[in-house]
């Protein structure tokens, strides 16, 4: 059941990520079902990847919280450097420090 869970909610997620790649490709001229063959094929190397990532998933299990602990750290380094950085420009550091408070 965890499974089909999983392969539910990325096949959810992948509908507006295609959603925004047909957006741009259609009005910079391209057509409907051009852009929509691009979306998908956009999607296509999720399952191939996660096939893969299924069979080799035991060999890195020593590996595997470094590598969360680097996807947080670069998940942190993005919120932090980037988004913060550009709200304190875009609302002042009163406002974005009200709201991160608030959140």
């Amino acid at each position: 059941q965890l499974g089909m869970m999983v392969t539910t909610t990325l096949a959810v997620h992948n509908v507006p990520e295609g959603f925004a790649i047909s957006v741009v490709l259609v009005s910079r001229g391209m057509s409907v079902l051009g852009a929509a063959l691009w979306s998908i094929c956009t999607s296509l190397p999720q399952p191939i990847m996660a096939i893969a990532g299924f069979h080799f998933v035991d060999s890195f299990a020593l590996l595997q919280p470094a590598g969360l602990g680097f996807a947080a750290g670069a998940m942190l380094w993005v919120a932090w450097v980037e988004l913060v950085a550009d709200a304190v420009e875009s609302c002042g550091v009163f406002a974005t420090a009200s709201i991160g408070v608030a959140a």
